[in-house]
């Protein structure tokens, strides 16, 4: 009798495993050298399983007439990093480092009949990566299909890995239609500065080296009620800005203007000499070189694609402030043209300082 018993205890044993085996489905996802995506400028970074039952699991199918789990070896988003990592190139710091979230990754199947299957699987995935630090969230994937098949042993690896290869290939159309158009996969920020010089306003004369104020520029001919002085020249600056992206760039084009006003400028008929003329052009010369100092801002800003407009306004207010003190401090060394040495000292230190900028534009 006790041999007997422990015969069947032995068979017991031999006999579970087959069992467990028919518990679930274990999906193995092979690489093969054929799906590669040599092309794509983009490597996979990270992915994150986000479906609300995260894991290994994918769903319920149909095995030996019963529903059992079907299961990937590890967890999702370990299996799919490793079968996307495979398939995409490998690490460039030229290539977009891509984030995929699993949203929806799916397979269930019900027995319809003798022999007959009917199956759906889904596949939703977002894609995003990270620029400053920020998530800068790209496009979208998401597929369905169903299928009938008979009530036998079914290649669930194809269909799978048709869906996963079907995202991949999907994300490299999307980025291959908007690189250089979408500011999204902008990878750097480009400043680039132009000139204004013209424009439709006979009002305005805008800054040229060739072309000096003269005293018909000054429109009003009589002084401003109270002030002791000879003559006035109203000069500023300002910028228009736009944005659009280039390659990898996101261009931010700054169009930059400097000039005077001619109804606001005044001079006295009895003062209209060449020397009262030399000193407003100083003005005019100093709030040239404070767009070349607004433009040394910028550049040294830490302008961001995120938030650049925010910065180049704080920037542009600061030079504004600057502006208005070196036009102070000129007035005052100068004592407002009177004092013909040092105004002689600012008109080589100001020449010599406009001559080096329009040198360096050549």
């Amino acid at each position: 009798m006790k041999r007997c018993a422990l015969l069947m205890l032995l068979l017991v044993f031999k006999i579970f495993p087959a069992i467990s085996q028919q518990d679930k489905v274990v999906l193995n996802l092979s690489k093969e050298p054929s799906a590669l995506f040599k092309s794509y400028k983009f490597y996979i970074q990270e992915v994150e399983d986000q479906r609300v039952l995260p894991g290994a699991g994918i769903g319920k199918v149909i095995a030996l007439g019963k529903e059992v789990p079907i299961v990937l070896p590890a967890k999702a988003d370990r299996e799919l990093f490793g079968y996307w990592s495979f398939s995409a190139p490998k690490k460039d710091q030229t290539y977009l480092p891509l984030y995929v979230s699993i949203k929806d990754f799916h397979i269930s199947e019900k027995r319809v009949g003798p022999n007959k299957v009917t199956g759906e699987i889904r596949l939703s995935v977002k894609f995003r990566w990270y620029r400053a630090m920020q998530p800068i969230e790209l496009t979208t994937y998401q597929t369905a299909a169903n299928y009938t098949r008979p009530e036998k042993d079914f290649d669930y690896e194809k269909l799978v890995r048709q869906l996963l290869d079907q995202s991949m290939t999907s994300f490299h159309k999307w980025m291959s239609q908007n690189t250089g158009k979408n500011p999204a996969l902008a990878r750097n920020l480009l400043l680039v500065f132009k000139e204004i010089t013209s424009s439709g306003d006979a009002d305005t004369v805008f800054y040229s080296p060739q072309r000096p104020l003269i005293w018909d520029d000054f429109k009003v001919r009589t002084g401003k009620p109270g002030s002791k002085y000879a003559a006035a020249v109203f000069t500023s600056f300002g910028y228009e800005g736009k944005s659009y992206p280039k390659e990898n760039d996101l261009v931010v084009e700054i169009g930059l203007k400097t000039f005077m006003v001619k109804s606001m400028s005044w001079g006295r008929p009895d003062a209209r000499t060449s020397g009262t003329l030399r000193h407003e052009q100083i003005h005019f010369d100093i709030t040239r070189l404070v767009v070349e100092k607004f433009k040394d801002r910028l550049r040294k800003a830490d302008l961001t694609i995120e938030d650049f407009d925010s910065e180049i306004q704080y920037q542009f207010l600061e030079s504004f402030r600057e502006m208005n003190r070196d036009q102070e401090q000129y007035d005052d060394e100068t004592g407002h043209g009177l004092n013909a040495g040092a105004q002689a000292v600012w008109d080589r230190k100001i020449a010599d300082r406009i001559s080096s900028v329009y040198a360096a534009q050549q």
